[in-house]
C-alpha cells in the first residue's frame, strides 16, 4: 500500500512540473535598484546601451530627473556599488519645450555606454535636448578621462549631427571599433533617418574619436508617404537594431560581420498615423556588412550599398525579409550564433499595432530566410525585446510583458538549446516594470528597466542572468 501511495504521489509531482514547464516556470532573480531618481518617464529606453563591463566592474548609466545623465559602478566580485554615482552630462539636459508630441525631448536623452579594447568607457547621450537648444545638432560624447571604470570625465563633445541622433545602439567589432546607429532628429530632410557613427579604439592615454556620420537607412521627408492623407507626404521613421557577428579565426585582421534589421513608420511612433490599413507599423529588413560598416549587402548578395556615396532606402525591396504591406510591430531585436560569418536570427512581433501581435523568431537559410517560429502567440504582444546568442549556440530572447493586470510584475524568457527544436519559457518575476533593456556583461547578461516613480522621478533596477539552463 505504501508504494502504491508512493508511486501515486510522484507520478502527481512529475505532472505538477510538467505541467509548470509546459506554461512557464516562474523563477525570482536578484533585483537591484541603480537608483531612485531616474527620469520620470524614461531614464533608460530599449534601444541604448546602458550598461557596460569592464573587467569585474559594470558601469551603468541613466537618464536622471532633474535634465542631467548619471552613472554608477558595480563590483561583479563583492555584489556592491564601487561608490557614489556620478554625473556624466556636461550641461543642462532640458530645454524647457516640448517637440511635436507635446512632451519634453529629454525623454530621448538616455545614454549609451560603450567601452574600447583599452578599458576606456564612452559615453553618448542628450539628443533629444541637442535637437531643440543652440544649433540642434548633436548628441554630446564623452570618454572617461582613464581607462577603467570612470572616476572624471574628459571633455563634452557636441557633435555636428543635424536634428541630432538619439535612441542609440552600439556594437563593438573584433578590431575594438565600435559601430552606433541611432534615429536622426528634425531637420531640413525631415526626422527619421537610421545614422550611423564609427569609432576607432583609442589608447591607454587618448580616447577614440567619433567619425562623421552618415546616413544608412534614408528615411525622413518623403512626398509620396502617408498617400491616404488629403496632401501626401509625411517623415518616415526608421527604428533599427544591431549587432556584431562572429570573427574569422582563420583571418584575424577580417571584421567581424555586422547584421542590421529594420523597420519603418510612417508619420509619426505613436501608432495613431491614420493610415486606413490599420497600422504605422511596416516591414521587416535586413542588411549586412563584411568590411567594417562601409558595403552594405543584402541576405542574397545581389544589392550592395556603399553608404559613403549612397543609402539604403527605408523601402528597398532588395533588402525585405516581409513585404511593407504587413504589420511588424516597432519592437525588434537581432542576434548571431555559430562560425564566420554567422547566422543571424531576428525576432519580430508581427501584427502588433493591431492588437493581435505574437512573437515570431526567423533565421538566415541559405540567400534567404526560414519560415519563422511562432514562440509565442499567449498574449497579444508589441513589447521591447533583448535578445542574446551565447558562445554555445543557446539563444535566449527577454521581453516585458505589460503594465497592467497580473504579468505586470513579470517579464517572459524564452530559451533556444542548440541540441533542442522547440523554445521553453519561463516567467521572471522582478516587480513593476517597463522600457525593458540588455546588454552582454561577459558571460552574464545585464537587464535593466524602468521601476515605479514617486514626486516625478522613476527608479531604475537591472538583474544580472547567468546563461539558462
Amino acid at each position: 500500500m505504501r508504494r502504491t501511495l508512493t508511486l501515486l504521489l510522484a507520478a502527481t509531482l512529475i505532472a505538477a512540473y510538467a505541467a509548470i514547464a509546459a506554461r512557464g516556470a516562474v523563477i525570482t532573480p536578484v533585483i537591484r535598484t541603480a537608483t531612485k531618481a531616474g527620469h520620470p518617464t524614461h531614464p533608460v529606453w530599449y534601444h541604448d546601451d546602458v550598461a557596460i563591463r569592464i573587467g569585474s566592474r559594470l558601469v551603468l548609466a541613466w537618464n536622471a530627473a532633474g535634465g542631467s545623465v548619471r552613472a554608477r559602478t558595480w563590483n561583479l566580485a563583492r555584489s556592491r556599488w564601487s561608490a557614489a554615482a556620478t554625473t556624466v552630462s556636461g550641461t543642462k539636459l532640458d530645454c524647457r519645450c516640448t517637440d511635436s508630441t507635446g512632451a519634453n525631448p529629454n525623454r530621448h536623452d538616455v545614454p549609451t555606454v560603450f567601452s574600447d579594447p583599452a578599458g576606456r568607457v564612452y559615453a553618448i547621450y542628450g539628443g533629444g535636448t541637442a535637437s531643440h537648444t543652440g544649433d540642434q545638432t548633436g548628441p554630446f560624447f564623452r570618454a572617461a578621462a582613464t581607462t577603467g571604470p570612470p572616476k572624471t570625465w574628459g571633455p563634452q563633445q557636441r557633435l555636428s549631427i543635424p536634428g541630432a541622433m538619439y535612441d542609440v545602439e552600439v556594437a563593438r567589432d573584433n578590431h575594438g571599433v565600435n559601430h552606433l546607429i541611432g534615429q536622426q532628429g528634425d531637420n531640413a530632410n525631415g526626422a527619421g533617418s537610421l545614422l550611423y557613427v564609427r569609432i576607432p579604439p583609442g589608447t591607454s592615454s587618448t580616447p577614440g574619436d567619433p567619425q562623421p556620420a552618415q546616413v544608412l537607412v534614408k528615411g525622413g521627408r518623403d512626398p509620396n508617404a502617408c498617400a491616404w492623407q488629403a496632401a501626401p507626404g509625411c517623415d518616415i521613421f526608421v527604428i533599427g537594431r544591431l549587432v556584431s557577428g562572429p570573427a574569422d579565426l582563420a583571418q584575424p585582421t577580417t571584421p567581424t560581420p555586422l547584421f542590421l534589421t529594420w523597420g519603418w513608420t510612417e508619420k509619426n511612433l505613436s501608432g495613431t498615423c491614420g493610415d486606413p490599413a490599420g497600422f504605422c507599423d511596416h516591414g521587416l529588413y535586413f542588411a549586412e556588412s563584411f568590411d567594417g560598416g562601409t558595403h552594405w549587402v543584402n541576405a542574397d548578395a545581389t544589392a550592395s550599398i556603399d553608404i559613403t556615396s549612397e543609402q539604403i532606402s527605408y523601402d528597398d525591396p532588395r533588402f525585405v525579409v516581409i513585404r511593407p504591406a504587413k504589420n511588424v510591430g516597432l519592437f525588434k531585436a537581432i542576434a548571431a550564433t555559430g562560425h564566420y560569418p554567422g547566422t543571424p536570427w531576428i525576432a519580430y512581433q508581427p501584427r502588433a499595432d493591431m492588437g493581435t501581435g505574437k512573437v515570431d523568431v526567423t533565421k538566415r537559410k541559405g540567400s534567404s530566410w526560414a519560415a519563422p517560429t511562432v514562440i509565442d502567440r499567449s498574449r497579444p504582444w508589441n513589447n521591447h525585446l533583448v535578445f542574446r546568442a551565447y558562445a554555445d549556440g543557446r539563444l535566449v530572447l527577454w521581453s516585458d510583458i505589460a503594465q497592467t493586470g497580473r504579468h505586470a510584475r513579470e517579464l517572459a524568457q524564452w530559451t533556444l538549446a542548440p541540441a533542442r527544436g522547440s523554445w521553453r519559457s519561463k516567467r521572471l518575476s522582478v516587480g513593476a516594470n517597463w522600457f525593458l533593456t540588455g546588454r552582454p556583461a561577459g558571460a552574464l547578461e545585464v537587464l535593466v528597466w524602468r521601476a515605479p516613480w514617486t514626486s516625478g522621478r522613476s527608479r531604475v533596477r537591472f538583474a544580472l542572468l547567468k546563461e539558462p539552463s
